[in-house]
């Protein structure tokens, strides 16, 4: 039987401490770039110096396959290919459910023009007590 060891933490630090072709395939899923709920490790894709550091530590002829975001998984291939790495083929999960956002694109349009909407009326809600 094979011996894993799962180390925690950031993985270029790791990295940097790793010897060159250590791997012959490396599966990840890294950030989206996508902002989710506003956490600051989500504001962009991984850079060209981690995939360069990824690449160091992969075995001539290695594969990645790396997740990325519907709307911003061509930043993470540039990032990669900048990196070194030669792309052969794209492979893409599409799946029609997600996290939703609803967008009122009037509320929208009167935000952009700076116009205030008129309030008709209110509604209270009357909660029971826990």
């Amino acid at each position: 039987m094979t011996d894993y060891t799962l180390h925690c933490g950031d993985c270029v630090d790791y990295m940097a401490t790793m010897a060159d072709a250590t791997y012959s395939a490396v599966f990840c899923d890294p950030p989206y770039g996508i902002k989710f709920m506003n956490r600051l490790w989500d504001h962009g894709v991984p850079s060209t110096a981690v995939w360069q550091e990824v690449y160091r530590v992969c075995k001539p002829g290695a594969i990645l396959m790396a997740f990325g975001g519907t709307r911003t998984w061509h930043r993470l291939a540039v990032n990669i290919e900048d990196a070194g790495w030669e792309m052969f083929d794209t492979i893409m999960y599409v799946y029609g459910s997600g996290f939703p956002k609803s967008h009122d694109i009037s509320k929208a349009i009167d935000k952009a023009a700076g116009a205030e909407r008129e309030v008709i009326g209110t509604k209270s809600y009357a909660y029971p007590d826990t």
